[in-house]
């Protein structure tokens, strides 16, 4: 039974009642200095792929009043980002037209991009950049969206402003890097009251932009025409599970009249009473804010509400503290101290079987339960949480030295999971190996003081048999 270490429901009042300022150390200024000129105020979409609820987009549409200019919402999918594949091209482009459809009911115009290739999509944003009197985008503290914007940011000619809207609270409500689920619960606790805040909806005064944009605009039509045109890896399949906003939102009221009771006492042991809501957070289809409230204030018992916020909000928030402070988030040297030691001295300890990756990703490893979580990984592009724990111990087993342990889960994640380039995942991939956790006696052979799982102990804890059937009828409904 899950036993809440500190409450979420009596912040309902001040979430109810609002007032929060939902800017609050959340903007950050860059590119060039204010500018007065431009024809439009342009939101690039990255993190948040979304016209509702989005509060970089409020605030494109309030210096688009302030300013008497139209807002053009502009989103786009490159096909040269790592392991770029079929799964994570439709799951994208299966928002879009439900983007559009919120957008263009908003006043707003929106234009998709869709790239076949490098060439293609080289110089296209800059393009339409150039003409906005400012750029409004998101702000993301890993994979490319960092990168990309900080390359855009020393070339574009207008004013940007980056946006928080990662979670309930903004990255930087916390000065620097928390190490423990301990430590960012209780000091993310002192500040909830006073910080949930009401994402506003502002009304466009300015009506749509009608200019030409120079911009081969997608049109939505075709998705599996759309992908197959594209320079990606078609190797991987398009996953059950579908994309989009409309599905997202679906999904959160599934979960939350149907599995959230319950939820504290049996997510980890039936797999039928996970969200699935992951992949939906990591692309921005709905926001935390819109589960979060959703979940705070349903008619689930209070336990089971604690025990999903806890890890919806707390341990998700955690990661993004995690990557925001932390520019080494991809590699182990990001581990704490003790867990670099003890790793260190038992490099050389003898590791039978080994597996390359190949035999991993293909599932033929000597352990049924771990290949059973990898079966899910590939065929359905989610995986149960307590099971990619396991998972992620015995690749360390497996592998030579744990640097390639790390790189394999980080690669397997990155190629196969909806949700694999997450703050989330870096967190999750490193919790294997000591992060955000203590060191733990007896200790072992190749892990030293590092967290133990065995698939044994997993058998008894997981419904696997119910588990294996899940992942049949997802795969089978989807062929």
């Amino acid at each position: 039974m899950f036993t809440p270490r500190q409450s979420f429901l009596p912040y309902r009042p001040a979430v109810e009642r609002g007032g929060a300022d939902p800017f609050l150390d959340r903007l950050t200024f860059s590119g060039a200095s204010e500018g007065t000129g431009g024809e439009y105020i342009l939101y690039w979409a990255q993190a948040a792929r979304r016209t509702a609820s989005n509060l970089a987009l409020e605030l494109a549409i309030f210096e688009g009043n302030k300013a008497g200019l139209p807002v053009v919402v502009y989103e786009a999918l490159r096909s040269d980002y790592p392991s770029a594949n079929d799964r994570i091209h439709t799951f994208v482009l299966e928002g879009v037209a439900e983007n559009r459809r919120i957008a263009q009911a908003r006043g707003l115009r929106y234009e998709f991009f869709l790239p076949k290739n490098r060439d293609e999509a080289r110089g296209a944003l800059l393009r339409i950049a150039r003409r906005a009197r400012m750029v409004v985008t998101d702000e993301y503290p890993t994979f490319v969206i960092k990168s990309q914007t900080e390359r855009f940011a020393r070339t574009i000619p207008v004013p940007l402003w980056l946006v928080d809207g990662n979670g309930i609270l903004p990255m930087r409500a916390f000065p620097k890097e928390q190490y423990s689920a301990k430590f960012f619960r209780d000091k993310a606790h002192r500040q909830f009251e006073q910080r949930w805040a009401l994402i506003p909806e502002t009304r466009p005064l300015v009506g749509p932009f009608t200019g030409e944009l120079e911009l081969d605009s997608w049109n939505g039509e075709d998705i599996a025409a759309a992908v197959n045109a594209c320079e990606i890896d078609h190797a991987v399949p398009v996953a059950p599970l579908k994309g989009g906003r409309v599905e997202g939102l679906r999904r959160l009221e599934t979960f939350v009249s149907e599995r959230l009771d319950g939820y504290a006492a049996r997510r980890n042991r039936e797999p039928e009473r996970t969200s699935e809501l992951s992949p939906y957070l990591h692309f921005g289809h709905v926001g935390i804010d819109e589960v979060a409230r959703r979940v705070l204030f349903s008619d689930a018992p209070p336990e089971d509400i604690d025990a999903f916020l806890e890890e919806a909000v707390i341990r998700r928030e955690l990661s993004f503290n995690l990557c925001h402070f932390r520019p080494d988030h991809d590699s182990l040297s990001a581990l704490p101290a003790w867990a670099l030691r003890t790793l260190d001295a038992h490099r050389n300890d003898r590791r039978k079987p080994l597996y390359d990756y190949e035999q991993m990703e293909l599932a033929e490893t000597g352990d049924e339960v771990w290949n059973l979580a990898q079966r899910a990984l590939v065929e359905t592009g989610r995986m149960h949480n307590y099971l990619r724990m396991l998972w992620g111990k015995r690749i360390i087993e497996w592998t030579p030295t744990p640097e390639e342990a790390h790189r394999v889960m980080m690669l397997l994640h990155e190629r196969w999971a909806l949700d694999g380039r997450d703050p989330n995942t870096h967190a999750g991939v490193l919790w294997c190996f000591g992060k955000h956790d203590r060191a733990w006696a007896p200790e072992r052979p190749i892990f030293g003081m590092v967290r133990y799982m065995s698939s044994d102990s997993t058998r008894k804890k997981v419904d696997l048999r119910g588990y294996a059937a899940k992942i049949e009828r997802e795969t089978r409904f989807h062929k």
